[in-house]
């Protein structure tokens, strides 16, 4: 996985261009940042925030829900399940500089007691203490070559009646067309590994898990692009933490999204 990690840390210094960034639209961080203001940056996924909020609405989660969020990235999700359901959110993702990044920004939002993060791989980690109500995995499994191995360590990481929602990107069944590189999730074929949505399902019940629904959120995602498109620009976006070559990356996975190469979609699974 050492390309995916030099993939995701191509720009140093994540959070303090994030600080910058919103040093420059006027707003001070020692004084606090609502967590709203960071969803340009921080929900790094297509469709946002409102994807974030579909996915969870479905997982069963109350104040009392201990939450595992697999390849938490910067934090975002984590932060928006603490703060609407009260729950607490531990995140582990492989890539420290994103880490550093999801503890400043918590620290930052006042969200550091009902969120942790750690550095790791969720296939390889010590879970003898841990029993989770619920699990997230966001546009992670592109990257995971071995899904039925992750899913069924995620698997063993929750409580019985426990749900793990997964929102990825994945492969059009019956569509094997080349996709133009590099993408948000890979600079290049050998860190793709997209499956469909029928291999998903099979890898989830192989690691003994029922599923719950499988929904395509391809119109969720023209909404909300449509609805950044028409909204104003603002100093934080993706670029912060991916680099000059997002507005290609985004461009080329916009274009097998439209040419319908793949699709967003959102799978529950329940223990």
């Amino acid at each position: 996985m050492s390309g995916v990690v030099a993939h995701y840390g191509r720009v140093r210094g994540v959070l303090d261009r994030i600080i910058e960034a919103l040093t420059t639209m006027g707003l001070d961080p020692a004084t606090g940042i609502d967590p709203t203001v960071l969803a340009a940056v921080d929900e790094f996924h297509l469709g946002g925030h409102e994807a974030t909020m579909a996915l969870t609405a479905s997982l069963g989660i109350d104040a009392d829900s201990r939450v595992l969020d697999v390849g938490c990235g910067l934090g975002g999700p984590a932060r928006e399940m603490a703060r609407t359901y009260g729950c607490h959110v531990t995140g582990i993702d492989l890539q420290p500089e994103f880490v550093y990044a999801a503890e400043g920004l918590s620290l930052m939002t006042g969200m550091e007691g009902p969120t942790s993060f750690e550095v790791g791989d969720v296939t390889v980690l010590d879970r003898s203490d841990r029993a989770f109500d619920a699990a997230t995995m966001i546009h992670v499994g592109m990257n995971v070559p071995d899904k039925p191995g992750l899913f069924g360590a995620i698997a063993s990481s929750l409580r019985p009646g426990g749900r793990f929602g997964i929102y990825d990107i994945m492969r059009t069944a019956g569509t094997d067309a080349e996709l133009g590189f590099p993408l948000p999730f890979a600079a290049d074929e050998s860190d793709s590994h997209l499956a469909s949505s029928d291999e998903y399902v099979a890898a989830l019940t192989g690691a003994g898990l029922s599923i719950v629904h499988v929904i395509e959120r391809t119109e969720l995602v023209g909404r909300v692009i449509q609805r950044a498109a028409d909204g104003p620009t603002t100093p934080l976006n993706l670029g912060l933490v991916m680099g000059a070559e997002f507005p290609t990356m985004f461009a080329n996975l916009r274009s097998a999204v439209g040419g319908g190469f793949v699709r967003p979609v959102e799978i529950v699974a329940e223990k």
